[in-house]
């Protein structure tokens, strides 16, 4: 094959609308891991979500999560981390305060909230989903569920000034009476702090430490597998599949990406309802 590893967003790409993984898509990766390539989930999951994603699909190659934060073991041991300065973390609660925008902090697999709502409410389900159509096994779901963590903040301010904790990865939502538009101008004006992107075509905001993408997370773990840019095929459906999409050599999106991301990349498949992970992997297959 060409293409030597393959990087696999999940949510819009290799999940379908219904949170599941087609039968097909999931052989088209065994096809594809049997032709000799690897395999490497990169998500803005947390690394217990992306690691119940590769358990459950047989995988054993190394895991990106929290877009390009962490990098990981199959088995769940961290290879690479990037955290939040505590500035950082000020910055994002104080503007946050300010622009009236619902804002919630990764650490490690504990979401930290200030208030419970729809955003959080379902957020271990979602988090580690069940993948009852996807050869999810009950038991280790229910392990992993046990293994995150929501947990209520009444200041996140003081909270972070009095436990310093290891922040991986924010994210911000809009309120009605809020002003998100000049919230992300403001975070994308801090580049010194701030890699900002979005899994939702900016109806909502994954920030990250600044220089980490999925992209640069996904070109230092190849360099140690001695795997060149140019024999990464790369798949995803949102903006922060961006960076990695340009990077591969092979950048595709789904069919139901966004058109500035279809844009961006080499070639477009058909939608996440449509299998278009696994026709993709076809291609490339054939190729």
């Amino acid at each position: 094959m060409e293409y030597k590893l393959l990087a696999l967003d999940l949510d819009g790409t290799v999940f379908n609308s219904k949170k599941e993984m087609d039968h097909e898509t999931i052989q088209a990766i065994y096809e594809f891991k049997k032709h000799g390539g690897k395999v490497v989930i990169c998500s803005g999951r947390s690394p217990l979500s992306t690691k119940w994603v590769s358990e459950t699909l047989r995988l054993d190659d190394p895991i990106i999560a929290y877009n390009g934060a962490v990098i990981q073991t199959a088995d769940g041991e961290v290879l690479s981390q990037a955290a939040f300065s505590q500035r950082g973390i000020r910055t994002f609660i104080k503007a946050c305060e300010t622009f009236n925008v619902y804002g919630q902090l990764y650490e490690g697999n504990t979401l930290l909230v200030p208030e419970r709502n729809k955003w959080n409410e379902n957020w271990i389900e979602n988090n580690i989903p069940a993948f009852a159509l996807s050869g999810g096994n009950q038991e280790s779901c229910e392990r992993f569920r046990r293994n995150c963590t929501v947990k209520q903040i009444d200041s996140l301010e003081d909270y972070a000034e009095r436990n310093t904790p290891t922040i991986l990865k924010f994210a911000a939502f809009r309120k009605e009476e809020g002003n998100f538009q000049e919230f992300t101008r403001y975070l994308l004006g801090e580049k010194i702090e701030f890699e900002v992107s979005s899994s939702l075509d900016f109806s909502n905001l994954e920030i990250s430490p600044a220089k980490i993408t999925k992209g640069t997370s996904l070109n230092v773990l190849i360099d140690t597998l001695g795997i060149h840019m140019s024999e990464v095929a790369a798949i995803g459906d949102n903006f922060n599949d961006l960076d990695m999409l340009r990077l591969a050599g092979l950048g595709i999106a789904m069919g139901n990406a966004p058109s500035d991301v279809k844009a961006a990349a080499n070639m477009v498949t058909a939608t996440n309802d449509e299998l278009g992970v696994a026709k993709a992997i076809n291609t490339i297959i054939k190729a």
